[in-house]
Parts: C-alpha cells; sequence; structure tokens
C-alpha cells in the first residue's frame, strides 16, 4: 500500500471511528432511564400535588425530546452533528458550539503546555539516564520520578497549592490564570494545573524512555559508536531514533487518558470550565447535547490521535508495514 493511500484510508476509519464513538454515546444516553425525571416530579409533588408533577414531567420530556422514538431523535441527531449543528444546551441555555469554544481553549491552556513540560524533559532525562554512567545524579532523578509516578495527581492537585499559599507566598502568581493570545484565538493559561499534569506525566515518560532505552544500549551499533569514542549525547540521539516508535504509542496512549481521566479530575478541583468539567456538569443534568458535544470533542482528539500514529509510524520506521 502507497503512502497517499495510507493517509486516505486512516482519514477514512477515523471518520467512521468517530461516528461510532459518538453512536455508542447516543444510545448509553438515550437508552438509560433519566433520573432528572423522578427529581422534576417529587418537585412538583412535593409543592403542587400528583397532576402538576405529571405536567411537570411532560413538560420536561417535551422540552428534552424525550417522547420522539430513539431512531428518530438518532437520525435527526446525525444529520444535525454532521453540519456542525450541535443543539442548544439545556444547562447553559446557549448553543454546545458556544459552550464549547469557550471550554476548548480552556482546556488547551493546561493541557499543551503540561503534555510539553512532561514529554520533552521526560524523554530526555529518561534517554540519559539509559546511556549513562548510572552517577548519583541520574539514580536520584529516577527515584524521583518513580515517586512522582506513584502520587495521584489530584491529591497533588490539593495539596501543592496549599504548599504554594503556606510555604512559597512569591509563588502564589502560578495560582492565577493568564491570558494569551496565539493565532488570532485567546487562551487562558493554568500554570498550576499544567505542573500537576506535567509532575505525574513527567515520572511515567522518565521510566518509559528509559525502559524501552535500555533495549539498544547493548546493540552493535552503541557498541561500534563507543568505540568511535562518541559522547553520550551522540548514543542518546541514536538510541532514540530507534526507540521512538514504541514511544509514539506511549504518547497517543498518554494523550487519550489525559483527555478522558485527567482532565475531569483537573478542572473539577481547579474548577476550570474546560472540556471535563463542562462534560461532568452535563452528565449531572443530562443534558444531551452537551453530553454528545464533549463527547464528540474527547473523541475527535482521540481518533486523530491514533492515526497520526499509523501515519507517523512508517515514516519513523520504513519496516513498518503500511
Amino acid at each position: 500500500m502507497s503512502y497517499r493511500r495510507l493517509l486516505v484510508y486512516r482519514l477514512a476509519f477515523a471518520v467512521v471511528g468517530i461516528y461510532l464513538v459518538m453512536t455508542l454515546a447516543f444510545l448509553f444516553v438515550a437508552l438509560t432511564p433519566d433520573p432528572n425525571l423522578g427529581l422534576v416530579s417529587w418537585g412538583a409533588a412535593t409543592s403542587e400535588g400528583q397532576e402538576a408533577a405529571k405536567q411537570a414531567v411532560d413538560a420536561y420530556r417535551e422540552a428534552h425530546n424525550l417522547d420522539d422514538p430513539v431512531l428518530q431523535r438518532y437520525a435527526r441527531w446525525l444529520v444535525d452533528i454532521s453540519t456542525l449543528d450541535w443543539g442548544r444546551s439545556f444547562v447553559a441555555e446557549e448553543p454546545v458550539m458556544d459552550v464549547l469554544a469557550r471550554a476548548v481553549p480552556a482546556t488547551l491552556g493546561y493541557v499543551v503546555p503540561g503534555v510539553v513540560l512532561a514529554t520533552v524533559p521526560g524523554v530526555l532525562f529518561g534517554v540519559a539516564t539509559a546511556v549513562g554512567d548510572g552517577g548519583v545524579v541520574e539514580r536520584a532523578g529516577t527515584a524521583a520520578a518513580y515517586v512522582g509516578l506513584g502520587l495521584p495527581n489530584f491529591w497533588l492537585a490539593v495539596v501543592l497549592p496549599v504548599v504554594v499559599v503556606e510555604y512559597a507566598g512569591w509563588l502564589r502568581f502560578l495560582l492565577a490564570p493568564h491570558v494569551v493570545a496565539f493565532a488570532g484565538v485567546r487562551f487562558t493559561m493554568y500554570t498550576m494545573p499544567a505542573v500537576v499534569l506535567a509532575t505525574s506525566l513527567f515520572a511515567g515518560w522518565v521510566r518509559y524512555a528509559r525502559a524501552e532505552s535500555l533495549e539498544y544500549v547493548n546493540a552493535d551499533f552503541v557498541k561500534t559508536l563507543r568505540a568511535k569514542g562518541a559522547s553520550d549525547a551522540a548514543l542518546g540521539r541514536h538510541v532514540l531514533r530507534n526507540a521512538a516508535l514504541p514511544l509514539v504509542t506511549l504518547f497517543v496512549t498518554d494523550l487519550i487518558s489525559v483527555l478522558v481521566l485527567h482532565v475531569y479530575v483537573l478542572e473539577y478541583v481547579f474548577h476550570i470550565e474546560g472540556l471535563g468539567f463542562m462534560g461532568y456538569r452535563a452528565v449531572r443534568k443530562r443534558d444531551m447535547p452537551l453530553i454528545l458535544g464533549t463527547t464528540m470533542v474527547i473523541a475527535f482528539a482521540g481518533v486523530l490521535a491514533t492515526a497520526f500514529q499509523d501515519v507517523v509510524e512508517p515514516l519513523l520506521d520504513p519496516r513498518v508495514e503500511q
């Protein structure tokens, strides 16, 4: 298969994957009982009686399009989602696209710097500890990375701001969001969530990069380079090139885990109105359009990341079957 055909095939597969994920999300929400019906009925019955409770439930079902057949709702949703008409949020009382236009930059404001701060130094340090002489600094750094890997980020998210406020008051500026502009889009940068995210991811990357690099430190090409007097930096570049393929896979896995897990924890703790916070609130309120909207963005990012992995792997290693 040519590389151009591979690109077309992966793009088509990504589109199918996005619609499959969204269909499963729609069915999961549409086919499960809505707990808000009970709350609406109980609230109306308590204050106005059973007849008012029935009317309140009917009004709620009509407002949320729950009276239509599931297949009809799904077909209508499929057309709307394909034309970027993602409906109107019941909770925010505005179009879902407007909510996402604020939520996505808020999430990217700490995810992008957090992933960069974790990946680049983590990979470099992991490779360095694998090809180095195992000195005190390298052993201490490796031990610190393993400790960081065992610290849950929700614990760090709660403890780290307290430590900054109590013992390092001059670092309080890290707790405040900072607005920056990039390509005409304003992003709110969150330093502390980025640091918390980077701390846990950095520890994992040191471990991953070191483990993958150790598979090549005794390879023939490394021995040849050492015999020629190559420096540790030169050895690290050659080892990293060979270990890049599994590290790309790990990068995609980490990115997906951040989007489906970390963002919900960090945004809830730091009260950031990003994708995780909006998705959590939408699930609690059974806000179907917003649930599907946040799920669509996360699914879109995950599928594209997987497609990126499939497209990049042949470039990193021509031996990969296309």
